[in-house]
């Protein structure tokens, strides 16, 4: 996992299109935590694609009366291990699209904002190398178990459900989601939390009547850099 600095050179530097301005890259040591999600009347935290890929972040786990749905309203905001929440009536909604992208690439993903889209973008070199250690686990572990050797152990983890080796990507920086800015409907900030330090919260609305939050210090300080830049 790459520092912010070094994102920000991959996608200045390659990603982002002649005239397009990088606003603002939200990701690493800033997004620390797992999202949960709202999809209609069900609720889940922490919000899990259906396949998971094996790789484990450096992140604490969700306290599990969280897990087990045991708690009101925006509770969930007092265990550190959550880090952003989206709300939906549909996963094809943006938020539940950009939520997906976000969860599925764990600290390998970042969300980048620009004066055209706004994204989310994954280091896919590390995470490729990452996923090739979880394959490696596999097979050494089949082996261990008496299968017949390295190449029947890493077919029957396939079998079995485990992850084959990922092709090589085409570079550092993939993108897995995105829409053009103006299908935003606005960005804001909002206080979270029932304790007497409420927590600050950067919000999302799209223009589909989704929204998704996450934990960001100073949040109405980039509300106001993010408008600033789209004038």
């Amino acid at each position: 996992m790459r520092d912010r600095s070094k994102v920000l050179r991959l996608l200045n530097d390659g990603w982002c299109a002649p005239g397009e301005q990088l606003i603002f890259l939200v990701g690493g040591e800033h997004k620390p935590g797992w999202f949960g999600a709202t999809l209609g009347n069900t609720r889940q935290v922490p919000y899990l694609p259906h396949q998971d890929d094996g790789v484990q972040p450096p992140w604490p786990l969700v306290n599990p009366r969280l897990s087990a749905g045991e708690f009101l309203a925006d509770e969930w905001v007092h265990d550190p291990a959550v880090w952003g929440w989206f709300h939906t009536d549909s996963p094809a909604r943006a938020a539940a699209q950009c939520g997906h992208a976000l969860s599925r690439g764990k600290h390998f993903s970042w969300l980048a904002c620009t004066n055209r889209r706004l994204a989310v973008v994954v280091e896919a070199d590390a995470r490729a190398e990452a996923l090739q250690k979880v394959a490696e686990r596999q097979e050494t572990a089949a082996e261990s178990a008496g299968m017949l050797g390295g190449l029947f152990g890493k077919a029957k983890a396939s079998k079995d459900g485990g992850q084959p080796q990922p092709p090589a990507p085409a570079g550092p920086i993939e993108t897995w989601w995105e829409i053009p800015i103006g299908q935003v409907g606005r960005f804001t900030s909002a206080e979270r939390g029932r304790g007497l330090d409420p927590v600050e919260f950067f919000a999302i609305q799209f223009g589909d009547n989704s929204s998704l939050e996450f934990r960001l210090i100073n949040a109405p300080d980039l509300v106001e850099t993010v408008y600033s830049n789209l004038r």
